[in-house]
């Protein structure tokens, strides 16, 4: 044993991961600059390609002993941030264990084999009073992992008595809770479970399915992309008395009616469900809401969250939830056949106990004006939608932003916080004006696309002296600037469309430069506005963000 480790005790460590990435059939792209720039590793690599099972686990050891830990007391979380988890957990930094509650495990490799023996470990008597004796949380990530089907599945080992178990399937070929694998009543797995449950895949080529139908007493649910709705429709119906949070993608309506009926004739009672976010393609938005007004009680519901799904004439939306509710997200096609006069509607109601209303999705706006017949003006509609909305997001549409430009005096009662924008044609004075007369605005988005003539193309003609001759500072106490930016924004676009907002409102605490959700992180962006002098323009700048 002591002669097969020895050649993994002299080698440098990014030579054993190559080896293990060898014989695990994959690559790692962080790796391959190492082995280019040190050509005489190549020597040493190549005899070790051909290794037994033997030699892997023995370089799987040597990799136990160069894991990294981050803990942070005031936290009450440790972080596993390296693909291997050691046998010995007698380290300094967790003598203050007793705190941690939060337990997040980062497998970027070998996930079957690593998540298994961390399960493990905490799970021996001797670690039970010493180790992570109060954690109540238990978070996998497992990226870029393939599971070795000879192995058991994690789902095999026991956790103690954790209240959450996340499982990240994030891999592209088998899974760590397999295709029809089945967690039973009493099992290891239903104890880990016990709390609540996330399962999202990156996979596109099939959904995973799975049956989860013997897990009872879940406090959340929450499906994520490319996996079956169905398992978690059951389990919502069987957990519907202790459940508080419940997240589901529904593709059909027989998906919600099995989250209301649970295949049989007797409705659920959501008695405990205080929050429910829905994505829906393809379902009528009252045939949501009748079944949460009428159907299946819902008598704690705060917060509904909803995008997809087409829009509806009747006015079940307006109705409330017997005045519990509290906040709304829904999308603006969801109530463009009523149009923006619906909101007086919603305030006469007394629906206005809403602390917060987020309308999405705002598009074709001018569409909607031109085709609808009231007696209600275009600037009262607006100063409707100002006064029950909290965030707005406007999207593909020339004239929506136009209209709301429009209004020269906002009402008294308006509320709205956050304005997200993009795709639109915003003339500078036509956005200072929008910003100078909405008093309660604090976030501010604006996504960077390139479309001309729009801010971004007329600051970056402007430098930063220019603008502070040309733009005098608005006294607002914003505290977030946004600048998303699109894969054909230029660096320059982005950082003087930053720069344009900075000295207009220079009072902003936390600006982020980041790229829009799918499109790549550019580090010329980055660069250039790590070296934009944000500063010396907005002194209560407090945190930059560039994020991958």
């Amino acid at each position: 044993m002591a002669s097969s480790r020895s050649p993994f005790q002299t080698l440098p460590m990014f030579i054993v991961y190559k080896v293990i990435e060898y014989l695990e059939g994959r690559r790692r792209t962080s790796f391959n600059a190492d082995i280019d720039e040190h050509n005489e590793t190549k020597s040493v690599l190549t005899p070790l390609l051909s290794v037994s099972e033997h030699w892997r686990m023995a370089a799987l050891d040597s990799i136990c002993d160069n894991c990294k830990f981050d803990f942070d007391a005031k936290r009450e979380s440790v972080e596993v941030t390296y693909p291997a988890w050691p046998a010995d957990f007698s380290y300094p930094r967790f003598r203050k264990n007793h705190l941690v509650k939060r337990v997040v495990v980062v497998a970027t490799l070998w996930a079957d084999l690593y998540v298994g023996k961390f399960c493990e470990v905490i799970a021996k008597p001797q670690y039970e009073s010493l180790m992570f004796s109060s954690a109540t949380t238990l978070v996998l990530h497992l990226s870029n992992s393939a599971v070795n089907s000879s192995r058991s599945s994690s789902c095999d080992y026991s956790c103690n008595d954790l209240s959450a178990w996340c499982l990240f399937f994030l891999t592209k070929s088998r899974n760590i809770v397999r295709e029809g694998s089945t967690i039973t009543e009493g099992s290891t797995a239903s104890r880990l479970i016990s709390g609540g449950l996330y399962v999202f895949s990156k996979r596109n080529d099939s959904p995973i399915s799975f049956n989860l139908s013997a897990v009872s007493g879940l406090t959340s649910i929450t499906q994520g992309p490319n996996i079956s709705c169905a398992p978690f429709a059951k389990l919502a119906y069987l957990n519907a008395s202790t459940l508080k949070a419940l997240g589901l993608r529904l593709a059909n309506k027989t998906e919600w009616t099995n989250v209301i009926y649970g295949g049989t004739t007797a409705s659920a009672s959501y008695t405990s469900l205080a929050s429910l976010t829905l994505a829906i393609s393809g379902i009528s938005y009252s045939i949501i809401w009748a079944a949460i007004k009428d159907i299946a009680p819902f008598p704690v519901l705060l917060t509904l969250d909803i995008s997809g799904g087409y829009p509806f004439d009747d006015d079940l939306l307006f109705r409330g939830n017997g005045g519990t509710m509290k906040s709304l997200r829904i999308p603006f096609s969801a109530i463009a056949r009523n149009a923006l006069d619906r909101f007086g509607v919603l305030k006469r109601s007394g629906v206005t106990r809403m602390t917060r209303v987020c309308i999405d999705e705002v598009t074709d706006l001018d569409k909607e004006y031109m085709t609808r017949r009231t007696d209600v003006p275009i600037k009262q509609q607006v100063h409707h939608m100002l006064e029950v909305a909290l965030a707005l997001r406007l999207w593909n549409d020339t004239t929506a932003f136009g209209i709301f430009c429009a209004v020269h005096a906002a009402p008294s009662t308006a509320v709205l916080r956050c304005l997200e924008f993009g795709n639109v044609r915003v003339y500078t004075d036509s956005i200072i004006q929008f910003i100078s007369v909405i008093p309660s605005l604090v976030s501010l988005t604006c996504i960077v696309c390139g479309l001309g003539p729009t801010i971004e193309s007329i600051a970056a003609r402007d430098r930063p002296s220019r603008l502070c001759s040309k733009y005098v500072p608005l006294s607002k106490n914003f505290r977030k600037l946004g600048i998303p930016y699109t894969a054909d924004t230029s660096a320059e676009q982005a950082t003087y469309a930053a720069m344009f907002f900075v000295i207009l409102c220079p009072n902003f605490t936390l600006l982020d430069i980041s790229p829009k959700l799918r499109d790549p992180f550019s580090r010329e962006v980055a660069w250039a506005a790590f070296n934009c002098p944000f500063e010396a323009y907005a002194d209560s700048l407090r945190r930059l963000i560039y994020r991958k």
